[in-house]
This record gives C-alpha cells, structure tokens and sequence, in this order.
C-alpha cells in the first residue's frame, strides 16, 4: 500500500486546501517573472516593462488555477475569487484582460445571489472602462448595473452614489435625459433622509442644467416648479435662483447676462469641471441661436 502511494503523484491523493492553487500557482509565477529584467516584447508588438510582464504572469497563472478550481476541484466559489486576484494583477498591465476576468466573476456572484459583492465588482469593472480603458458607454452602463444590483440589496446610499456617477457620465456624453432621470430619482430618495438631503439641491441644480442643456425650457420650468415640491427649502437656496436666472437670460437670448450670472454664482459656490462643461455647452447654443436669427 505504501508502495503504491509513492507512486502516485501529490495531486492524485492529496485534495488542495481552499485557494492553494491559485496562490501557489501565482506565486511561482511572480517568482518567475522576477528574473526578467529587460524590456520585452510580446506577440501584439506591445512593448513591456518587467513590472507590466511579471503582472501579466501573475494574472495568467491565476486564471489557470481558477480553471482547476471550476473543472478539476468542483469549486466554483474560489473560483471566482480567484479570478477576482487576475483582475487585480491584469489591471497593471492588460486592462482588458482585467475587464473579461471580472466579468466572469462577477456573473458567477450573481448567479449565486450575492448581489452585494457582484455590485462591489462592478464597481471595479466600471471604473476599469471609464478610466484605464476610456469606454464611457459601457462605464455608464456598469455604473448603472451596479446601482441596481446595490439598490436591490438595500443598500440605499451605496446605490444612490454610483446612480450619481452614472448621471455625470450621461450628461458629458449628451443623453441629457437619461441624466435627468437619475439626478431626479436620487434627489427623490434623499429628501428624507438626514444624511443625504443636504445634497437634494444640488442634484437637481445638475438635473436643472441638464434639461436647460436639451434647449426645452418649458420643461426647464416644469422641473422646477416640481422641484420646489418635492424639497420646500429649494426655492430659497442659490442653486434654485441660478437656475431661474439661467433660464431668464437664456429666453432673452442674452449671452452676456447668462455668463454674469455664473460669475456671481462661481464667486461664492465654486462651479466644478462638470458645470463647467456643460454651462459651457449652453452658452454656445445660445450665441448659435443668436446666429440663427441674425
């Protein structure tokens, strides 16, 4: 019996502990990775420093022991753990390897339920488009899947912020309604919580720009008369009076005023780059339709 328990390699009768493959398997390769010490080139002709060559292992072998672990060990979970380390690693140097292994993982959480830690993911996945990769489409649409999946776990707050980072996105790439309806729909949640409402004004100051940015000011003023009713403190802030104004000067075709008006504001609220971009937008529509009737 001895005799032929030697002759078996370790894997054959020895069953690896929880995530030992996958970190033996990473190890050794950073291990590895560590004796490169020149610049190499790789078959896409993408030039790699040693640090970006040693993540790229790393991530590769992590991938391979998450494989172990779904056909050879019958162990999904750690799987997707694992896979959660590739996108760590991959995130160094091959974003879009990170994004495809963080995907995987992050439908295995969902399948299993745990939606909390899918939205965590997701998070990560989105930043990955919006920042490293520079994909504004599918960020926004990886913010809002997060959101949704935060908000069906109860986790108000937490659902609320990446909402609010999907309106941004929206609002920069033009679909001004889309951004209106999340700046509204946080706004509406806010109002009666104690921790949130003090930032109600200034979603809908953003909610407001975005509408005076779809050239429809009957809306425009539609949503602040609403606005007023969902948050009576509204009427009497300065974020509610810059918009009133805005829209004032914008009916009058009055660049100048329009411009005025910001300066006054800006003294006193800082406008931040979104504002700034979009106000910027609006004041140039006004000079076109300026043009327009000239």
């Amino acid at each position: 019996m001895l005799g032929i328990r030697r002759s078996l390699t370790p894997m054959t009768y020895i069953r690896p502990t929880k995530r030992s493959a996958a970190h033996l398997v990473a190890s050794a390769s950073l291990v590895e990775g560590q004796r490169s010490t020149r610049m190499q080139l790789i078959s896409t002709h993408k030039l790699r420093t040693p640090s970006e060559c040693r993540s790229r292992e790393a991530g590769l072998a992590f991938e391979k022991a998450a494989s172990i672990q779904t056909q050879n060990l019958n162990e999904p979970d750690d799987a997707a753990n694992t896979l959660t380390e590739a996108f760590k690693v991959y995130r160094k140097s091959d974003p879009e390897d990170a994004a495809r292994v963080l995907s995987s993982a992050i439908q295995h959480y969902v399948l299993k339920g745990n939606l909390r830690r899918a939205a965590t993911q997701q998070q990560h996945l989105a930043e990955v488009y919006e920042v490293e990769l520079g994909d504004t489409k599918k960020a926004l649409e990886a913010y809002e899947k997060a959101a949704e999946w935060f908000d069906g776990d109860n986790a108000e707050a937490l659902a609320n912020k990446h909402y609010l980072k999907a309106a941004d996105l929206a609002a920069l790439e033009g679909d001004y309604y889309k951004a209106i309806e999340h700046y509204e729909r946080i706004g509406r949640s806010s109002i009666n919580n104690n921790l949130m409402k003090w930032s109600v004004k200034d979603y809908f100051l953003k909610a407001g720009i975005c509408h005076l940015a779809t050239n429809d000011l009957v809306a425009a003023n539609r949503a602040l008369e609403n606005y007023r009713d969902i948050d009576t403190t509204f009427a009497s802030t300065r974020e509610h009076q810059l918009l009133v104004d805005l829209v004032q000067t914008i009916e009058a075709g009055d660049q100048e005023a329009f411009a005025d008006k910001l300066f006054q504001f800006d003294q006193l609220s800082k406008l931040d780059k979104w504002k700034t971009t979009l106000l910027l937008r609006i004041k140039n529509s006004i000079e076109e339709q300026g043009e327009d009737f000239s």
